[in-house]
Formats: C-alpha cells, sequence, structure tokens
C-alpha cells in the first residue's frame, strides 16, 4: 500500500505553523515507521520548505492543484490531510484529521479569511473522504454534530505528550535557568498567542494574587492573530517583569520551561486534544485547566478543572496551589501517570489501522 500524507505544514518556519500539526505529522510519521507493513511505503507530500510552506495561499491553492498531480505520480492507495482538507478533484480513498472546530464554534476568534476557508474547506472534505479522524471524543462528537457526518465515519484517535520534549533536570535544568535567566519561580502557559487561549483572562486573574505570591507569569507560544486585547491586557495590567513572553521556542528549550514550572495553567475556552496540557503532566508539571471541551477527557483526574469564565476562581486556585507544594507534587505524580496512558505508538497503530480499512 502506497499511502501519501500532506506534509506541506511539516517543513513550516518557526511560528504557529510548526506547533500542533506539524507536531501531530511528524510524531505520526516517525510511528508508522514501526507500525506499517514491511511493503507499505509512507510518501510526504509537498514537505520540501518553500513558498508552500510558509505562504498559507500558495499551500491552498498547491492542495487543489499540485496535490493531487504529486498523487497521481506517487500512484497512491491512501491519501490522508492531516489538518481539515483533501483534493476535491481525487479520487484516491482518502481520509483526513479534524483538529478541532474553533472556527465554528467561536468565529469571531480568528480573521474573517482564515476562519471562511477552513468552513468551506472542512465542510466540502468532510463529506468526500472516506474517514474523519479526530484528536478526542470530544472533537468527534462536534464534527458529527456541527458538520452533519454519520457516527460511523468518525473515529477519535488521541495524541500523546511528544517524544521531542524532554525532561530536564539536575545541571540541565541548572544551565538552562542561567540561559534564559530565570530567577524565580513561575507559572507557565503554552500555546500560540491567539483569542481562544483566553489569556488575557488568565492575566488579570494573576494580577489579584501577583502580591501575595513570588511566582512570575510566562506565556510560550508564537504570534497568532488578534492579539490586540492581549497587547491591551499587558498595558492596563502594567505588570512588569511579573509576566514574560517567550515567542517560539524549540522543542528542546520547551522541556525546560515544563520541567522547572511551579504550575502549568491552561484556561483555553476550547481545544481539540489539549497537547499542551499532556506534554506538561508528562514532564512533571502540575495542572489547572479548564473544565470545558476536551480537558476532562483528556486530563480527567490529574489535574484541576474548573470553569474558563471565573476570574476570582481561577486567582484564588492559583493562589492555593503556589502555596501548597505538597497539593502541587501530588498532581504531578498523577499527572505522569495520566499522560503515560497516552503514546504515538498507538496513535500511529490505529491510524495506520484506518489505512487499511479504506486502502485499495
Amino acid at each position: 500500500m502506497r499511502i501519501g500524507i500532506n506534509a506541506a505544514l511539516l517543513g513550516a518556519k518557526q511560528g504557529y505553523r510548526q506547533t500542533g500539526v506539524s507536531r501531530y505529522i511528524g510524531e505520526l510519521v516517525d510511528g508508522l515507521g514501526v507500525t506499517k507493513a514491511p511493503d507499505d511505503k509512507i510518501i510526504l507530500l509537498g514537505r520540501r520548505p518553500g513558498f508552500i510552506t510558509d505562504a498559507p495561499s500558495a499551500r491552498i491553492l498547491w492542495e487543489q492543484t499540485g496535490l493531487p498531480t504529486s498523487m497521481a505520480l506517487h500512484r497512491l492507495d491512501v491519501l490522508h490531510g492531516p489538518m481539515h482538507v483533501v483534493p476535491i478533484l481525487t479520487r484516491v480513498p482518502s481520509v483526513m484529521t479534524v483538529h478541532d472546530l474553533a472556527f465554528l464554534r467561536f468565529p469571531g476568534q480568528l480573521p474573517g479569511n482564515r476562519r471562511a476557508f477552513l468552513v468551506a474547506a472542512t465542510r466540502v472534505s468532510a463529506h468526500k473522504v472516506d474517514r474523519i479522524i479526530t484528536v478526542s471524543q470530544n472533537t468527534a462528537d462536534d464534527v458529527i454534530d456541527w458538520l452533519r457526518v454519520p457516527e460511523e465515519k468518525v473515529e477519535a484517535i488521541p495524541l500523546a505528550p511528544s517524544s521531542r520534549v524532554k525532561p530536564v533536570s539536575g545541571r540541565s535544568l541548572d544551565v538552562f535557568r542561567m540561559k534564559w535567566n530565570i530567577d524565580r519561580p513561575y507559572v507557565l502557559s503554552v500555546g500560540t498567542l491567539e483569542p481562544r487561549k483566553n489569556l488575557p483572562f488568565l492575566l488579570r486573574a494573576f494580577a489579584r494574587i501577583k502580591d501575595e505570591v513570588d511566582h512570575q507569569l510566562v506565556l510560550v507560544g508564537p504570534e497568532g492573530w488578534l492579539t490586540a486585547e492581549l497587547r491591551q491586557t499587558l498595558n492596563e495590567l502594567d505588570l512588569g517583569d511579573r509576566v514574560r513572553l517567550t515567542g517560539f521556542v524549540s522543542d528542546e528549550e520547551l522541556g525546560g520551561w515544563y520541567s522547572a514550572a511551579d504550575l502549568f495553567a491552561f484556561p483555553s475556552l476550547y481545544e481539540g486534544c489539549g497537547l499542551p496540557s499532556l506534554e506538561a503532566m508528562r514532564r512533571g508539571a502540575p495542572v489547572l485547566a479548564s473544565n470545558s471541551s476536551c480537558f476532562p477527557e483528556v486530563i480527567g483526574e490529574a489535574g484541576v478543572l474548573i470553569p474558563p469564565t471565573d476570574e476570582s476562581l481561577w486567582a484564588e486556585t492559583m493562589r492555593e496551589l503556589l502555596r501548597d507544594p505538597d497539593r502541587r507534587g501530588g498532581l504531578a505524580r498523577r499527572g505522569l501517570a495520566r499522560a503515560g496512558e497516552f503514546s504515538w505508538r498507538r496513535t500511529a497503530e490505529e491510524t495506520y489501522r484506518v489505512y487499511t480499512e479504506i486502502g485499495r
């Protein structure tokens, strides 16, 4: 079987396009390498860096024109579109992954042109493909409800903490702290800077307790879109050096940020999988997250889950956790055990099974 994967985002430059979906493609490909049959071939389409990897309009055009040409040249048996879209003009059996439907559930939280494309491409592709993979059951339910596709066409296959984000400890952690000039404990949040991450809310909750704790609030992640409210909140609160924005960091550095954090805070309004929360648990950081969307399913009893709309409760909970190292230690142990239940090997095995079910 010849399996083609649209890997255009795998070659993207540093930024938000090199985070979630790019990580998903890379980990999936690694896993498929050890789970596929020996005579099967995995073909990465559009992987070479260039204009299609970093210019969204060029990539969209290529996906409907150049990608079908590449598919024909490689005589594919199966095509996998890892982000919401497959070519309209193809008869090759295909599967697509839907990571979330935030663009339908929160339409005002991303640019209009981006939303318009995602709505159209996802709806058309969802009814064309043979199977839809989602990254959580919560997203599977959304796909069935919002895109009106048969339940039997949709399958939830969870993701896992990245093997590329490694724990850092001992002398290596001391070196990491010196490199980044970390001189005080901190609360960590990781993700692309965009409205649904609810970061202005987190800033306001942190501002309520800043005089009662020694911690800094560190926001790790690349610049996304519609960040005006975030910038305005930063200016209004005037938290000075109590807040730190790192921008995009490498996987190696991300492991250090997780490992040294006293608390991982993730107040996102909506996530498909909430992968940073899994990564945080795997690296030993206690997790405080929203009780919405996928979080109850993914984190379960391993973290503290509260509404992402109650600012005073978030402030109170952060204060209590930061003052109670024993409770944080218990959360860290439960989180580590919970994260161990997820693996990219399992993700690859279940995805490969889908390929074999729809392939020629």
